[in-house]
């Protein structure tokens, strides 16, 4: 009873200041503390420290971002505040790893959880700091130039964040597995990095782009300048919180490949 006290107490905690800090919608919020009572409840801290370092430092460099170069949020489906899709797409693979870690023990379950995390958070982090300022941005999938902010482009500072963003997460996690922590960081920050990868390639491809004949302009909004945008590539319903979703799922499933070839 105690430990579900205190769970509960912490899950109120960080929904209420990310409310307050206005990182998350109210949807987003109660999202967010239904995961976190999973994953402080049945996890603990060891399951917790690697999920809270992600959401915390992403929303800040978010809110720096976008107090630097607003501009490119046109392109976005999303901007500003995460709903609980969201949440969702970014943690709901992390809540249902933890669930069955807690019925079936493992840590394979864990690192496949931190390199999910890390995917995502190389994903945002990549996102976030190849925005920053401008900078030169190409397709992942033919290396022409591409407008800053559009799906499935990246750039130099924004693969340099992919890499920062892995390996925040790696070292976030290494203290509680009992191995080569060398090899870990390794392992969990290449694992992130190819799953942020992953979201670029499929935001280039299948994730739904729309043109705007207003503005002339290759959003994710199905609605831009006031108007309905035509959709330019990709599927309509495959938007970005699905990507994000495949993002996290990549992550864990490069982390089992190298524990398999290396």
């Amino acid at each position: 009873m105690l430990h579900l006290l205190i769970t509960i107490i912490i899950a109120i905690f960080i929904s209420v200041i990310s409310l307050k800090a206005k990182f998350l919608t109210y949807g987003g919020t109660i999202a967010q503390f239904i995961l976190a009572l999973l994953i402080f409840g049945l996890g603990g801290i060891k399951w917790s420290v690697p999920i809270v370092t992600f959401f915390f430092l992403s929303s800040i460099l978010s809110k720096i971002r976008k107090s630097k170069n607003a501009e490119v949020d046109k392109y976005f489906e999303k901007t500003g505040q995460r709903d609980h899709w969201q949440v969702l797409a970014n943690g709901g693979l992390a809540g249902i790893l933890v669930i069955i870690n807690w019925a079936i023990p493992s840590e394979l379950l864990y690192l496949i959880y931190v390199s999910s995390i890390a995917a995502v958070c190389a994903d945002t982090w990549a996102t976030e700091i190849g925005t920053m300022k401008k900078t030169k941005t190409v397709s992942i999938r033919n290396f022409k130039p591409v407008e800053q902010g559009r799906s499935g482009g990246i750039s130099i500072p924004g693969t340099i964040g992919s890499v920062l963003g892995a390996f925040i997460i790696a070292v976030s996690s290494v203290s509680f597995v009992g191995e080569n922590y060398f090899y870990l960081v390794f392992a969990v920050v290449i694992s992130g990095v190819l799953g942020g990868l992953t979201d670029s390639f499929l935001g280039d491809t299948v994730q739904a782009q729309f043109y705007c004949s207003i503005c002339g302009k290759i959003t994710e909004h199905r609605f831009h300048c006031d108007k309905p945008a035509v959709l330019s590539k990709g599927f309509v319903d495959f938007n970005n919180d699905a990507v994000n979703f495949i993002c996290a799922c990549a992550g864990g499933i490069f982390i089992v490949l190298l524990k398999i070839c290396l």
